[in-house]
């Protein structure tokens, strides 16, 4: 048997009216803290060329926690989307210059919301921030992306295909023409380790007689330094003693070469007196002197 609540008790009304007047201030809580009401907001600014992704109401978070929401969003005259974000003044100095916009996702499906990238600023004011246009990078188109998947998955098993193709025809021939070339390069091995082993005595007296020939010629080098050392000698002063005399020799000349001179000269003279005797005499005898018997001078000689 059910009562009706209009027949309660004060008491149970008031309980009634209480609860849920509790629930009413509590969804009032709950949707002033989701609306920020009461804290301090800085507005912040994107620019996009599309609003895919976008709406308001949206979380805006930094280090992957709420911080702000988006409030607006307004279509510019060039086709461009004006996006109007509001972050609490308190996390205003997380943004700075290199700070840069960004949407996210929560999972594959989930909701999106606005990354703003942090660059703390010691000190930093929040009216530096207030009103600031933040680069945005624009989400990947994922039709796009799957299409370029699908052709790469295409062309991939294009590839694989041929790889298998090649694999199954070309890869055996590959084989056993290694196979023959590695068998090549072992007899060829074996061949010159018999040619090696063969030629190894001789090559081992070859160098021994070498050995032997190199020591005695040290030995005989040894030997017959000293006395070509002694004959180097012996021509070195025999050039100097060649050269001294030389030069003694041509000083002898220039010192002898005015003597000689003078001398000629006195001879030519004693010629000339001798041969004017001799005129004189045959002219006294009366005979005419024989053409032959002429005295010639003596020749003038040349300094």
């Amino acid at each position: 048997m059910t009562s009706d609540p209009s027949t309660g008790s004060p008491r149970e009304r008031f309980l009634f009216l209480g609860s849920g007047l509790v629930v009413v201030i509590a969804l009032v809580v709950a949707s002033a803290r989701e609306q920020g009401w009461g804290t301090r907001q800085v507005e912040l600014r994107l620019r996009s060329t599309s609003a895919d992704g976008l709406r308001a109401g949206q979380e805006v978070r930094i280090s992957g926690l709420p911080v702000g929401q988006v409030r607006t969003l307004q279509l510019r005259p060039d086709a461009r989307v004006d996006v109007l974000l509001t972050v609490q003044e308190r996390h205003a100095s997380l943004i700075g210059p290199r700070s840069i916009a960004s949407l996210g996702q929560e999972g594959l499906v989930g909701d999106h919301f606005v990354v703003i990238s942090a660059d703390p600023q010691p000190g930093g004011k929040a009216s530096a921030v207030n009103g600031r246009l933040l680069p945005y990078e624009q989400p990947l188109a994922i039709n796009n992306l799957i299409n370029r998947l699908a052709a790469s998955q295409v062309e991939l098993q294009r590839t694989l295909q041929n790889t298998n193709r090649l694999t199954a025809k070309d890869l055996p021939l590959t084989l056993r023409e290694m196979r023959r070339g590695l068998a090549g390069i072992q007899t060829l091995t074996t061949t010159l380790d018999r040619e090696a082993a063969a030629t190894a005595p001789q090559l081992r007296a070859g160098i021994s007689g070498i050995n032997r020939l190199s020591g005695t010629l040290d030995r005989e080098t040894r030997a017959t330094t000293p006395q070509l050392r002694q004959t180097l000698q012996q021509l070195n002063r025999t050039g100097d003693s060649a050269e001294q005399t030389a030069q003694e020799a041509r000083q002898l000349l220039r010192q002898s070469q005015p003597l000689l001179i003078s001398s000629l000269r006195e001879i030519e003279g004693l010629s000339r007196s001798l041969n004017g005797l001799l005129k004189g005499l045959m002219a006294l005898a009366g005979s005419e002197p024989p053409p032959s018997g002429k005295l010639s001078p003596a020749p003038e000689a040349k300094p």
